[in-house]
């Protein structure tokens, strides 16, 4: 037991909860290699933080950011996520591996919109500040990947690999362009409880794969002007 608390006191700021909860119980051995499982993946980045850092010390990005991850991460792990790693101003984050979930793409969902609500929270604290506001997209999808320590044998991680998580990075980058700050694919958006404030998309082409049918969310209204016949929902 003293063993335990020790290595949760340790290693409790370098992986997620569930990853920490397997390791500890011997169910997530060090081997490399995963199984499948069916999950859904988050992918979020922060628009405009290059050029918001530019004008920034190292001390202050670092600062902003680790400000903006105290909060998403919470919001994450609430609804059964894992982190699976920052990537700058970016988030990877899994539902459903490693610990199984009745509905992932339900959870990643309702994840996805807290961090929407929870960024406008946050830019009234900055606006207040006299800091600029940020925005983030968000892209999310669904399938089967391999969950399991990814990387060399003297340095690995845990994460989800394969097409779903291509798709899932791949749809967040759309975000910059439909004009939605939250995008997820037909799959994810078949599993959700409601479809209540989702805008059909249509078919969209992303690098290197065919094209994914899309579908968007946003708390605030898109100032874009999509076309008509796609301005319909599921």
């Amino acid at each position: 037991l003293r063993e335990r608390r020790r290595l949760r006191r340790a290693f409790g700021g370098y992986v997620s909860p569930p990853v920490l909860e397997d390791i500890l119980s011997g169910k997530l051995t060090p081997d490399l290699g995963g199984e499948k499982k069916f999950a859904c993946v988050l992918f979020s980045d922060i628009r405009g933080y290059t050029s918001r850092s530019e004008h920034a010390s190292p001390e202050e990005t670092i600062a902003f950011l680790n400000r903006y991850f105290e909060r998403v991460v919470p919001i994450i792990h609430a609804h059964a996520g894992t982190v699976v790693s920052f990537m700058g101003d970016g988030i990877m984050a899994v539902f459903g591996a490693p610990n199984f979930l009745p509905n992932p793409c339900m959870a990643a969902y309702s994840a996805a919109r807290e961090m929407l609500s929870d960024c406008q929270d946050l830019n009234v604290e900055l606006e207040n500040s006299n800091e600029e506001p940020l925005q983030i997209g968000i892209g999310l999808h669904a399938g089967e990947g391999l969950a399991g320590h990814i990387g060399a044998a003297s340095r690995h991680e845990y994460s989800v690999i394969g097409d779903v998580t291509n798709v899932a990075s791949r749809l967040e980058g759309l975000t910059k362009d439909v004009g939605y700050r939250l995008v997820i694919s037909r799959t994810v958006a078949h599993l959700l409880d409601s479809s209540d404030g989702l805008v059909a998309l249509g078919w969209h082409q992303i690098k290197g794969h065919s094209p994914v049918d899309i579908f968007g969310f946003d708390l605030i209204v898109p100032t874009s002007e999509l076309p008509t016949e796609n301005m319909k929902l599921i």
